[in-house]
């Protein structure tokens, strides 16, 4: 665990949220609570390892705002986009960029009304200090079981 997730671990922050221990079959609740409290435009970064479940969180996040559509990672399309209803959902991969320029030149809406922007492996931008993106970090603690950080 990096340094500055553990201090925010080891304090009882408000809008940190921690689950030590979460199955696919629990991730639906541990997320409700959160989801229901996101306001539109939503900036949501999700990081940790490679077959952590960043796609898996993902899915349920872009589920829970009604897209009935199969949903698929975006890694090779680098982006994809949903609608619901008035909602806009973009779905990025940014495993591989190379450089938040060139992240910055898809031109997401990222602050545009209704619209979610999800963005997989946000630690490879964390330099950036984007404003106002609620950080998933998920860390693996065995083939069942995940640990997980919502930071917002």
């Amino acid at each position: 665990m990096n340094g500055k997730f553990s201090q925010i671990c080891q304090k009882d922050l408000i809008g940190l949220k921690l689950s030590r221990f979460v199955k696919e079959e629990d991730l639906d609740s541990f997320l409700d609570d959160y989801l229901k409290g996101i306001i539109l435009p939503k900036i949501i970064g999700l990081s940790g390892p490679l077959g952590a479940g960043k796609t898996t969180v993902a899915k349920k996040i872009i589920k829970f705002f009604g897209c009935n559509e199969v949903i698929t990672s975006p890694t090779f399309n680098i982006v994809k986009s949903y609608e619901v209803a008035e909602i806009k959902i973009f779905h990025v991969d940014l495993y591989r960029l190379n450089s938040w320029s060139e992240f910055i030149d898809l031109d997401l809406p990222l602050s545009e009304d209704n619209t979610l922007v999800l963005i997989e492996w946000a630690s490879l931008m964390m330099e950036a200090n984007v404003p106002n993106m609620d950080l998933i970090k998920i860390e693996i603690v065995d083939h069942e079981k995940r640990e997980i950080f919502i930071n917002v």
